[in-house]
């Protein structure tokens, strides 16, 4: 692999075509035939817990990385009910984090076809490292079923049960682990329960399938397969735009959905993205925000937008090459952006290369206000740049259970991030002392936040040398005496492969000069030596992640 100690100044990637008039015209109304197949949702984001009503323990809706509906009490059964007594056939599913057993044989559940607080199905995580489903009938249970199950308290898990006439069918994480036959509740409404436990529910939807969608299980093989618990899938809200690369929806690319969507659209317009890797180039202008781009299975994995461009690739029309931000797999210039359950990669083979530029950025943003949840972002060099659209302007992007792994500078650019428990992966070069770089902020000196990364894992591929990677090392575009970067990692955990001197210079410009801070932080690439300048216990209020990104607008994405 081609070392790479300098970087190029970025150049503006070729726009993707606009598609035909009548192609829009067609899509328009197909977006508007869509049916809605959701009987009912609740992310809790509107910070109540209206329609639901509450058995024992303690509820409220609060934050969790974003707002959650928590039970926090841990001496009784607790029980939160909601939707229609004359629902029959259909699928009931939540992301589900126990955060305390008392006991043993202790459980966090979802509930089906409930009658009242004593009449349910269920499906159980317990404490004991079993997954059951059971039935209550006037407070009695009985066990329909029961298998093995491992469950971590402060894990999210994806918890979903099907009721189909008789047939009850139990799923976590997207796969089906147990069934059973049974004529007790012909219908009923849903909730989610503790049994002398505490927990967070989110992500709450019924689809009326009367099959549960069962995606392909999250990959275990490798970290870079799947960055934390995948959310739940459900079907796509009504007027979405589907992409499918057999036919099966309105589109077949991505970038044909995202040019269907009106110019200068006031109201958010979901793209549904069923599994495929999608290879091409896709652009949201400035002129369209509020587009949302949703994984259709839950899985981050099953769905990839990549393409593999360089830096140093030649433009089809000979007139030169991409340049950084112009190798950009996707490029994200509209406000509002949501995406959610997918992965953006640039594979561009460096071994199969050897140009005198191999960055190659799998996202570069410009917009402001975006969203990431659970999506993973693939490269080596230039992974991802949050950037803005110059240097007076502040851009913010919020990425909560993400996934970031590259090698060299693979979170770079000037704009204002948040890594909310993200995992930071750290890819091989080979080298036993010098094996790449976080980071490369740039920020403009006006700008007080750059890129927070708060209770993060740092984490190295298999064979990275410890004490080879530098948290990361000031970037000054074309030598900008006012790009003065700001990084903070707070109360995150760092691998052995982080250096004890972790920042270092670049193109001339000291790391001393820069606004590096580390906070509270734990792991063996952690111990504080005088190379690690640690962010003052007085000014910590003033960096956590809902300050960098309040803005002047006051946006707070996370509470």
């Amino acid at each position: 692999m081609r070392w790479m100690p300098f970087r190029h100044a970025p150049s503006r990637p070729i726009m993707g075509a606009v598609a035909a008039a009548v192609a829009v015209a067609v899509a328009l109304f197909a977006i508007s035939s869509v049916s809605a197949a959701t009987l009912f949702a609740d992310d809790f984001e509107d910070g109540n817990s209206t329609g639901w009503t509450t058995s024992g323990g303690t509820w409220s809706v609060t934050t969790d990385g974003s707002r959650v509906l928590s039970q926090t009490g841990t001496s009784s059964d607790a029980r939160a009910r909601a939707g229609s007594s004359s629902w029959t056939n259909y699928t009931v599913t939540a992301r589900v984090k126990p955060t305390a057993f008392n006991g043993s044989s202790r459980f966090v559940a979802v509930l089906a076809r409930a009658q009242s607080n004593t009449s349910y199905y269920y499906l159980t995580l317990r404490s004991t490292n079993t997954i059951e489903l059971k039935k209550l009938v006037g407070g009695s249970s009985t066990t329909l079923a029961t298998g093995s199950f491992t469950v971590t308290t402060g894990t999210w898990y994806t918890v979903a049960l099907s009721v189909a006439g008789s047939s009850l069918t139990g799923l976590v994480n997207g796969t089906a682990r147990l069934s059973a036959v049974d004529t007790q509740f012909a219908s009923g409404g849903i909730g989610v329960a503790t049994y002398f436990a505490s927990a967070s529910f989110d992500d709450v939807s019924i689809s009326d399938g009367t099959t549960p969608s069962s995606p392909p299980p999250t990959p275990s093989a490798s970290p870079s397969q799947s960055p934390s618990p995948s959310p739940s899938s459900s079907p796509p809200p009504a007027g979405s735009i589907i992409v499918a690369k057999d036919g099966t929806g309105n589109f077949t690319t991505v970038q044909a959905a995202v040019n269907a969507v009106p110019a200068n659209n006031t109201t958010r317009r979901t793209i549904s993205i069923k599994a495929g890797t999608y290879r091409e180039l896709v652009t949201i202008p400035a002129n369209k925000p509020f587009i949302s781009f949703i994984g259709a299975t839950g899985n981050a994995a099953d769905v990839v937008i990549t393409y593999d461009n360089a830096s140093g690739t030649t433009k089809p029309d000979g007139s030169g090459t991409y340049g950084t931000t112009g190798s950009s797999s996707v490029m994200i210039d509209g406000n509002d952006f949501i995406a959610r359950n997918l992965t953006f990669s640039n594979s561009f083979d460096e071994a199969a290369h050897d140009f005198s530029a191999e960055q190659a950025v799998a996202v570069t943003t410009r917009g402001d206000r975006l969203i990431f949840d659970n999506v993973r972002f693939l490269g080596n060099q230039d992974t991802l740049q949050p950037s803005s659209p110059n240097t007076a302007t502040v851009s913010r992007a919020y990425y909560r259970n993400c996934y970031v792994e590259g090698d060299v500078d693979f979170i770079f650019g000037r704009g204002t991030a948040v890594f909310d428990r993200c995992e930071i992966r750290s890819l091989n070069r080979g080298s036993s002392s010098n094996n790449g770089y976080v980071t490369a902020a740039s920020t403009t000196n006006t700008n007080p936040y750059g890129y927070l990364f708060f209770q993060c894992q740092l984490t190295s591929a298999s064979g990275v040398a410890a004490q080879s990677v530098h948290l990361g090392r000031p970037w000054h575009p074309s030598g900008d005496v006012n790009a003065i970067a700001q990084v903070l990692y707070r109360e995150s955990t760092m691998g052995a492969h982080i250096k004890s001197s972790p920042w270092t210079d670049m193109s001339g410009f000291s790391w001393r000069d820069a606004r590096f801070f580390e906070y509270h932080n734990t792991g063996p690439g952690s111990p504080i030596t005088a190379d690690r300048p640690q962010l003052p216990d007085a000014s910590a209020p003033n960096f956590t992640a809902q300050r960098y990104l309040a803005g002047s607008d006051g946006w707070n994405p996370i509470s």
